[in-house]
């Protein structure tokens, strides 16, 4: 079979793998979204027959779910998933442990692994072992740089949100309402999370517990300064008082001032990062090409000692690399 028949058949076959696997993470999320408003809503569970795309997710969830039975047993992999504890959703109904994610990892090292193998059966090619291992770790790793976007565009969102709220409550004080009325009127002019949030605020109240715990459970949700100087703020208010519609609009200034700074180092290195992340993926975009039209052309890099020390010597040269700009950078986050 000609050279750029096997390329497109590859290329193809990756490009199903990736829409598939982003599919199923697409209505994964609008399921959980639909989920939580039939949770809420009086009509209850709509009883219709089930679509395709139910169960395919559904047959999803019971591969994810299996995994991580299996996964739970082990305590290695156990440790491992205590990292991917910040990207759970607290408010979610699907991915309750972090340990799914690991699941979810290996689910899509063995879907690359399965589009390797058809690959290669198509063309009529023997299946070799290091290119199955690479096509595993490959995939181990595509879906870290999934949950890092989706982290940064949440957090972005987050914080948008809770600037508004803030808005809201300054607007609120200095009409004379109290944090309790201050807080329905977030919930009455608030969507997504945040709502959500000040509605676990107003039940804590309700049911009679400390400003304290409150306002401490719901920095810790949330998860970033923003939330902790409020809760802060609030929390210090309840116990010394003090005029809290000037401290309010000193907070939301604080907060507007915050996110101008951001703004505009975001502006300011925006070049640069873009040059940063071409330079990062340049090495692995033409490193797959080449692998992709001629997988014996990095052999003697693994099977010759001087190839051996110039592939470590380059590996070590690429890390030191993204250490040193993610450092020179810092200042961006």
């Amino acid at each position: 079979m000609p050279l750029y028949i096997n390329l497109i058949i590859e290329i193809i076959l990756i490009l199903i793998g990736f829409c598939l696997f982003f599919y199923i993470v697409r209505i994964s999320i609008a399921y959980d979204k639909e989920q939580r408003l039939t949770r809420f809503s009086i009509n209850g569970i709509n009883t219709k027959q089930p679509s395709f795309t139910d169960k395919l997710l559904n047959f999803y969830y019971k591969i994810i779910n299996y995994l991580s039975k299996i996964f739970k047993k082990s305590k290695i992999l156990t440790n491992y998933s205590k990292k991917y504890e910040i990207y759970v959703d607290k408010a979610s109904l699907v991915k309750e442990d972090a340990i799914n994610f690991i699941s979810i990892k290996f689910f899509v090292s063995f879907l690359c692994v399965f589009i390797t193998i058809i690959s290669d059966v198509i063309r009529v090619k023997y299946i070799y072992l290091p290119q199955l291992a690479l096509s595993f770790v490959l995939g181990f790793f595509i879906y870290d740089v999934f949950l890092i976007f989706e982290k940064k565009n949440k957090y972005r969102k987050l914080e948008n949100d809770l600037l508004k709220a803030v808005i809201i409550m300054s607007n609120a004080f200095k009409s004379g309402r109290s944090i309790v009325q201050a807080i329905e009127l977030v919930i009455l002019e608030s969507e997504g999370r945040i709502k959500e949030e000040f509605k676990k605020i107003k039940v804590d109240l309700n049911y009679g517990l400390d400003y304290d715990v409150v306002f401490n459970r719901f920095a810790k949700r949330l998860n970033i300064e923003e939330a902790y100087y409020m809760s802060t703020s609030l929390i210090i208010l309840n116990k010394t008082g003090g005029n809290i519609s000037k401290i309010f609009t000193t907070i939301e200034k604080s907060f507007f001032d915050r996110k101008k700074l951001k703004d505009e180092l975001a502006s300011a290195t925006a070049v640069s990062d873009l040059v940063f992340k071409i330079l990062v993926f340049i090495p692995i975009f033409i490193f797959l090409v080449i692998f992709i039209i001629d997988r014996t052309y990095f052999v003697p890099l693994f099977t010759t000692l001087i190839g051996k020390i110039i592939l470590v010597l380059c590996i070590i040269i690429y890390i030191s690399y993204i250490i040193v700009v993610k450092k020179i950078t810092k200042l961006k986050d």
